[in-house]
């Protein structure tokens, strides 16, 4: 009995959680569209590769497909992986940025480990995950 009644405790956070990374995400992904060429500067200078506008149109399309998908809780698996791996590869390529008395150094960057473990925990956690989940 207790055990029920702490995994539906869990229902409500778990689709907060959800929602704050859709909502920590969705900005970089509007960009995509609106500043294509901003994507670019932060392609070569995070990433070293160039983003043409186009490769920014389509990364958008596929990011905010992915993100629809995780935030409906469709093939949770599938895109709560997803959406944390890209982010965790993206953090990754930004380690510089974390660490105090480096050059590149950033407070704003530290922002983005609560969200991966958020994500991380999220993808243990998705069969927990069913308050307007489509896969439940």
């Amino acid at each position: 009995m207790k055990e029920t009644i702490h995994l539906t405790s869990l229902r409500l956070p778990l689709f907060l959680t959800r929602l704050s990374i859709v909502a920590f995400m969705l900005p970089w992904q509007l960009m995509r569209f609106s500043k294509p060429e901003s994507i670019n500067g932060i392609a070569q200078k995070y990433y070293k590769f160039s983003m043409p506008e186009i490769g920014s149109t389509i990364t958008g399309v596929l990011m905010m497909a992915l993100l629809f998908a995780f935030l409906i809780g469709f093939k949770k698996r599938v895109s709560y992986g997803l959406v944390a791996l890209l982010h965790g590869i993206g953090t990754l390529m930004t380690v510089p940025n974390l660490i105090p008395g480096l050059e590149g150094y950033n407070q704003l960057f530290l922002a983005a480990i609560p969200a991966f473990m958020a994500m991380v925990l999220l993808y243990c956690l998705r069969n927990e995950d069913t308050l307007l989940s489509v896969d439940n």
